[in-house]
């Protein structure tokens, strides 16, 4: 458990992939980011699911849990590593037939809360943990009025206090409010090498040195990288000597090796020893004919000399590794002979090298097409190098990479990199907004290049829309309108407003004309592709009634469908329309409804109100059999009897 959603892993492993790759070309959008394809939802299921599997819960849950159980919200004060963003989203985990999950980020301006994100039974958290003075009390004078909202809409919120400022919290707050006491460091440690094997068995007795540095309170993040280096050490060549030797050698990765790699860089007075040491960490892990190519490219970036020694009377690989305290496998592939090298070696060049950061950027931007590298090689080049630049406050080195990786839409390589760096600051806790924001400005670019707008669809509709699906649809309708020769936003945005009937409201609303905003073109059509589904408002769910029941919806829908009928031909929209017609068939109630949208959308147009009577007439005649045309014709007569209401009218 961490004060974050997620853990940092400094070093992961993927499949094994030995030689030289193929060059892949990825068409799907879906297909460039770490999900795969898979929906939002079972993309936050399956990360709730790995951290319920550690997680440990801190003193005050308990409370925390039944003010939301009660009040419908709970307020999680605690000092900033005791957990608290990870207590919120177990208490949102836990209300498993509640509706669709959302973290909220506050507006720029006042209102920062905007009840419209809110649907029925949503579970949402707002965390505040990092805000300021400002932002911290305009969300306090909105929050009466958002609970308020909360309760008539069903849905539950956890808010994450600023401990620096929960000294202003007023007190008509104190029934919602809980304090949360960090877990003992060994309770946590524990809880991580639970699920991968290591049971209480084994881990009752720590190591002397061990509980020393748990005592000190490190932040729990730093404990889940060390219980990731114990299994590593588990599976290394010192797996014979059991669990005090492995957390012997995981300690010393989470404690000493900045000291060892400032003595070892020291040590290395030759830029070629420099390039390989740093090479080898940014590839760790990979062939060594990637590193060694690697090698030779940051030598080229920098400018470094070339080497006058004969190529046969070179250093080989091997005993070159040597120097920089790395060795390769029976597979090729190069590792540090000791855990926790390889980010140390990344931490001090950023650090103490700030004139190698724009070299690295050109540097990185190239290696990823290096042909032997396997996929799972590739991903893992733009997480390091994504992390230092967002560790040392560079995300425009990102930004700038997407750009250069996503000039051609036909190299999949190169396009997957770039879903991977936006989607590894999207995630990261600092500057998740900053890149948001960034997208946003992409979005609205009518000159965007293909390959990039290919990448930001697969981030919005995978990435973004887990934590934040609010942005991720205003992001997708900027990408949908603006899309030429591709249908890859409008598809993902329709797939996202499907499956959540908040944001289907949402988008409702923002395709719905108004007397200030004409429909625009794209607009229209997609209001088309969303009603050719009528079931989509016409069926209630678990947690709420048939969308078409609310007014506001209704309208909205009218509105739609003027547009529509208005600036569009018969041949456009028809099919859509019959489509309603036989779902009106299926339920005279809801029926009623739907023909009453149709009737409101004509407004005063005695010419539209005719032809969908025209319409629903030769429907209702053209049924295949005698039963249809026995449910058909009494929805070609209440068509009818609107109609005439309306004209009366």
């Amino acid at each position: 458990m961490s004060d974050g959603a997620t853990y940092r892993v400094t070093e992961t492993h993927g499949n094994v992939h030995a030689g030289t790759g193929p060059q892949i070309n990825i068409t799907a959008a879906g297909l460039l980011t770490k999900t795969g394809g898979r929906t939002p939802r079972s993309v936050a299921r399956d990360h709730l699911r790995w951290l319920r599997q550690r997680f440990v819960a801190p003193a005050g849950l308990g409370t925390a849990r039944g003010h939301l159980l009660e009040t419908g919200t709970a307020l999680l004060g605690g000092e900033p590593g005791s957990g608290r963003h990870t207590a919120a989203l177990m208490l949102l985990h836990e209300l498993r037939d509640a509706g669709a999950f959302q973290e909220l980020v506050p507006e720029e301006r006042t209102p920062r809360l905007d009840p419209e994100y809110i649907a029925e039974g949503d579970r949402l958290l707002l965390d505040l943990s990092t805000s300021g003075v400002p932002l911290w009390a305009d969300v306090l004078d909105e929050l009466s009025g958002f609970r308020k909202t909360l309760e008539e809409r069903s849905a539950r919120l956890v808010v994450v206090l600023p401990r620096h400022l929960t000294h202003q919290l007023p007190p008509v707050f104190a029934p919602f409010t809980a304090e949360l006491k960090r877990p003992t460091g060994a309770e946590v440690l524990r809880a991580h090498l639970r699920p991968d094997g290591i049971g209480p068995d084994t881990t009752n007795e720590l190591p002397r040195e061990l509980v020393a540095y748990l005592d000190k309170s490190p932040p729990l993040r730093d404990i889940a990288t060390l219980a990731h280096y114990v299994l590593r050490a588990r599976s290394g060549p010192n797996t014979h000597e059991g669990f005090a030797s492995w957390c012997r050698e995981a300690l010393a990765a989470v404690t000493d090796r900045g000291r060892d790699v400032a003595d070892l860089v020291a040590s290395l007075d030759t830029g070629p020893r420099r390039a390989l040491l740093l090479a080898t960490a940014m590839l760790h892990g990979a062939h060594a004919d990637a590193v060694h190519r690697a090698t030779d490219a940051l030598l080229t970036t920098v400018r470094h000399p070339d080497s006058a020694t004969p190529l046969l009377e070179r250093a080989g690989i091997t005993e070159r590794l040597k120097e920089v305290r790395a060795a390769m496998d029976r597979s090729g592939r190069v590792h540090f002979t000791g855990l926790g090298y390889a980010p140390s070696v990344r931490d001090h060049f950023w650090t103490n090298m700030p004139g190698l950061r724009d070299p690295l950027r050109t540097w990185a931007g190239g290696v990823v097409g290096l042909p032997e590298l396997s996929p799972d090689d590739r991903d893992l080049v733009v997480h390091r190098f994504a992390g230092q630049c967002l560790r040392t406050g560079r995300p425009e080195d990102l930004t700038v990479l997407v750009r250069t990786w996503t000039g051609s839409a036909q190299d999949g390589l190169r396009l997957r990199a770039a879903a991977q760096a936006l989607e590894h600051g999207l995630d990261d806790a600092a500057w998740g907004p900053y890149f948001r924001s960034r997208i946003y400005d992409w979005s609205l670019d009518r000159q965007l290049s293909p390959g990039l707008a290919k990448v930001l669809v697969g981030v919005c509709a995978e990435v973004m829309a887990v934590r934040h699906p609010n942005q991720a649809l205003v992001r997708l309708h900027h990408l949908a309108r603006r899309e030429h020769g591709s249908s890859e936003a409008r598809e993902a945005l329709l797939r996202l407003v499907r499956a959540d009937r908040g944001l289907r409201r949402r988008l409702l609303y923002r395709l719905a004309p108004d007397a200030t905003r004409p429909g625009r073109p794209a607009d229209i059509d997609l209001f088309l592709e969303l009603v050719h589904e009528p079931s989509l408002f016409a069926m209630p769910d678990s947690h709420a009634p048939a969308q078409v029941r609310e007014p506001g919806v209704r309208s909205a829908l009218a509105a739609g469908w003027n547009a529509a009928l208005l600036d569009r031909p018969r041949a456009t929209w028809q099919a859509a329309v019959e489509s309603w017609l036989l779902t009106a068939a299926e339920d005279a109630a809801l029926g009623d409804l739907l023909l009453g949208v149709l009737v409101d959308a004509a407004g005063s147009r005695n010419d539209l109100l005719g032809l969908l009577y025209v319409i629903a007439r030769d429907w209702a005649t053209a049924a295949p059999d005698a039963p249809s045309r026995t449910r058909r014709g009494p929805v070609s007569d209440r068509l009818l009897e609107k109609i005439d209401l309306a004209q009366d009218m």
